[in-house]
């Protein structure tokens, strides 16, 4: 039977090493929890940054913004639509479809939670970039 976990944020440490330039740290998942369906992350995001436009595999994914606002980019390139996401706003993004976004401001951070659903961890989401990682 599993069992209820509380993961103290405190010990855990941001990362880029998933969807860069975004710093985040996930708390929920195969390293913490034993055999979860669900990811959850805690994410910030630079003033000006842009992550590369992609997809997941095999993971829904879904966002709440914290603080800040978001320009996010759904579909391919022929049918790409633009969205201001505000403080408050949750965003649910079913698997396969393409989705990225910028942080407008040039001084604020943005801050979310992001969560992948029915996956152990980001790996298993299975992130496909569709844009070449710029230097």
């Amino acid at each position: 039977m599993r069992k209820v976990k509380v993961i103290r944020g405190k010990d855990l440490k941001y990362e880029t090493r998933f969807e860069p330039p975004l710093r985040g740290k996930t708390g929920i998942c195969s390293k913490t929890v034993d055999n979860p369906r669900v990811t959850q992350a805690h994410v910030i995001f630079a003033p000006g940054g842009r992550n590369l436009r992609h997809f997941h595999v095999r993971a829904d994914s879904a966002m709440h913004l914290l603080k800040g606002r978001l320009k996010m980019f759904f579909g391919p390139d022929h049918d790409r639509e633009e969205v201001i996401v505000e403080t408050g706003d949750f965003v649910f993004v079913p698997a396969g479809v393409i989705h990225g976004f910028l942080n407008p401001s040039n001084t604020d951070e943005a801050e979310f939670v992001s969560s992948y659903g029915g996956v152990g961890s980001p790996e298993e989401a299975e992130t496909v970039f569709i844009e070449p990682l710029w230097g």
